[in-house]
């Protein structure tokens, strides 16, 4: 459970270039997730491909030819690198009050009743083993209730793989900077999150599906247009989520193309849009071509 409460947006390729084609325009044409990163700077191999966190294990596709690309880089970049289970778990639970706090009476019989029907626990237990959780981590224990055992990670393979061919890996930002992006959201914001899952769970879940839809489309602006659509308490932060953690990113992803032969793998979500790491790339003057799955 700890592992997954860490994962929460986006996965694959077959080799196939096409040189000449820039992304400038919004929103772009080309069907890619993987894109090779080209520049004066750029003396080795880099590329950067949209993930999925989490996809169906049906959906997940992960050909040789993506295999092979990683196994050839001297680094692999994510969004954290060797997840410290020890670490999420001291995130996890608030420092002082409980999660009941953020929520009115008839909200925490809502909560109360969704832990009795999904999680299975009486009243006293959830007080015992989730009276002091963050409501993030309850909107993950919601999800993967639903998810459990019928999906995979990008990320995690991603990493499985640089593990077993002793390639280095590399975090853009560590799990305090990212649970820090929660912990600072408005309470009537993380109440929101929490109640929107718990009562409609299945709203959620055919939002999830249209996701994995779009993702398989592999047009990263049309994810990134999907999920600047979306209406949900969640995406109210979306500026946090993903322009400003973008923003943050170039500097780090500058100096690490430089040397090695890069691999670098992000949620799509965050490659697509004006702020998207692609364009921001952009317009720091490097050459960003569609390698198409």
């Amino acid at each position: 459970m700890i592992r997954k409460l860490a994962v929460v947006l986006m996965f694959w390729m077959s080799f196939s270039s096409l040189f000449g084609q820039y992304l400038t325009d919004f929103p772009t044409t080309s069907n890619a997730l993987l894109w090779k990163i080209e520049g004066k700077d750029v003396k080795k191999d880099a590329y950067i491909f949209g993930t999925i966190h989490l996809i169906d294990k049906d959906k997940f596709y992960f050909p040789a030819s993506l295999q092979k690309i990683i196994n050839s880089s001297k680094q692999v970049v994510l969004e954290i690198a060797q997840l410290d289970q020890a670490e999420v778990f001291n995130h996890i639970f608030l420092k002082k009050g409980t999660v009941l706090e953020y929520f009115n009476p008839e909200q925490q019989d809502s909560l109360l009743q969704w832990a009795h029907t999904q999680l299975q626990v009486d009243s006293a237990q959830f007080m015992l083993s989730y009276l002091k959780m963050k409501p993030f981590v309850l909107v993950q224990l919601a999800t993967q209730k639903e998810l459990v055992d019928k999906t995979k990670s990008y990320d995690m393979t991603i990493q499985q793989m640089a593990n077993e061919q002793k390639i280095s890996t590399v975090g853009l930002e560590t799990v305090a900077e990212q649970m820090a992006i929660f912990d600072n959201m408005d309470t009537l914001t993380q109440r929101n999150m929490v109640m929107e899952f718990i009562r409609h769970p299945e709203g959620q879940l055919e939002q999830l599906e249209k996701m994995y839809a779009i993702y398989l489309q592999q047009n990263v602006d049309a994810m990134f247009q999907f999920i600047d659509e979306d209406k949900s308490s969640m995406m109210d932060a979306q500026n946090e989520l993903l322009d400003e953690r973008n923003q943050k990113w170039i500097p780090k992803i500058e100096t690490l193309i430089k040397s090695k032969r890069t691999f670098i793998a992000v949620g799509a979500g965050h490659l697509g849009g004006k702020n998207g790491v692609l364009r921001l790339l952009e317009k720091k003057g490097y050459k960003l071509t569609p390698i198409h799955l």
